[in-house]
This record gives structure tokens, sequence and C-alpha cells, in this order.
């Protein structure tokens, strides 16, 4: 019985290396190539994938989101299939909210696509597969988790909470039954007050102070 593999990434180099990475495996048949979240959801559908080789960052994720976003939303909506993630971010924080998503496995692009095979057959056997040589997120003090939720409303954390467990704006307010708009201001107001201008700055954050663990 062959493995059916669905493999993504804007690069077409990257793209023709993990073709031919997997070309020796012979129980492996890579059953469809996207370029971007759209395509590989489409493909996802379509193919009935048992694994996924997803770049971390590609554009045009407007509709399904990328990153982390892309991550949940993969695992929420296919969670019987092993999520192999590739990506340039060694980040230890962010790579743990890449498992904390979802992830099955994380590969370092900075590493090479040597050990591809390796976590591919991790996953597949239901395993984690961990990159090596990468250090370990670091605890916080409890102290400082709740110093940091002091700053934060009832409101702006419960938005942070859903927001870094993997929901959209447009989710959350749905869920919470408030407008985007004011859900958008919430989360904004929380990202001043802890002194991060980005979402993945937001989700290092969470995780480096423990908030939701």
């Amino acid at each position: 019985m062959t493995t059916r593999i669905l493999i993504a990434d804007d690069h077409p180099i990257v793209l023709a290396g993990i073709r031919d990475v997997l070309a020796g495996e012979l129980d492996l048949d890579v059953v469809g190539e996207a370029a971007d979240p759209v395509t590989l959801i489409e493909l996802m559908t379509s193919t009935l994938p048992h694994a996924v080789i997803t770049d971390y960052s590609m554009p045009g994720g407007d509709s399904f989101g990328d990153g982390i976003k892309l991550i949940s939303f993969l695992r929420r909506s296919f969670p019987d299939v092993r999520l192999l993630v590739l990506t340039m971010v060694s980040n230890p924080s962010l790579v743990a909210a890449m498992y904390a998503a979802g992830a099955s496995g994380v590969v370092l692009k900075s590493h090479g696509l040597g050990s591809l095979v390796q976590a591919l057959r991790t996953v597949l056997a239901d395993r984690v597969y961990r990159p090596p040589g990468l250090m370990p997120v670091a605890a916080a003090e409890p102290a400082d988790a709740a110093v940091v939720l002091a700053r934060l409303s009832p409101r702006e954390l419960e938005v942070i909470r859903l927001f870094t467990g993997g929901m959209s704006v447009g989710d959350i307010a749905r869920q919470l039954q408030r407008s985007a708009k004011t859900v958008s201001t919430q989360k904004i107001s929380a990202m001043r007050k802890l002194g991060v201008d980005s979402d993945q700055a937001l989700i290092e954050y969470c995780l480096q102070a423990s908030l939701f663990a």
C-alpha cells in the first residue's frame, strides 16, 4: 500500500527538492503540489493524503490564514492527516507554537532536506518529530504570568486566549458575539499593553509567559 503525500511551498526549487528526496521512497506517492494555502486546502479535500509537508509561510493566506493559523486550520479540518512543517524560523518559542497548533513535526530549512524522510516516517508512525539541536523554550516563572495577566482586561484576555489558540478575529467575533471591529480593537489594545507588534510576537510572548498553559 502506498502512502499519499501532499507537498506545499511557494518556492518551485524547494518543491523540486522535496520531490527529489521522496522519489527514492517507493512506498510514498506525491499526489499533489500547492504553492499557496487555498490550493493546499483544495488538494487536501480532493486527494485525501495521509500526510502533508507544507511550508510555514506562503503568500495568499487570506482565506485560511498562514503560519500558526494555517496549521491550526489544517489540524481542525483534517485531524487524521499528519502535518510536517518546513520553516526558516528557528525561534524555539515559535516552533513550540507550531506544535501547539497541531504540527506533527517541524523541519528547519536551514538544516537542509536530508532529514525530511526520517521526519516523515516519524510522523507517519504517529510520533512527534522534533528538529535536532533546537533549544527548548525556557519556562517562565509563575509570577511573570500573573504580572502579565494583570495588565489585560478580562475581555482582552479572552480575545488573546482564543487568538493564540488558532482562531481568527472573525471566528472570535462570532463566538463571543461581538463585532469584528471590537475584537480587533481589543486585540490591538492587548498587544500594545504586552509590548508586541506582530501576531507571531504575540504568540511567542504568550508561550514564554506560559499564559495559557
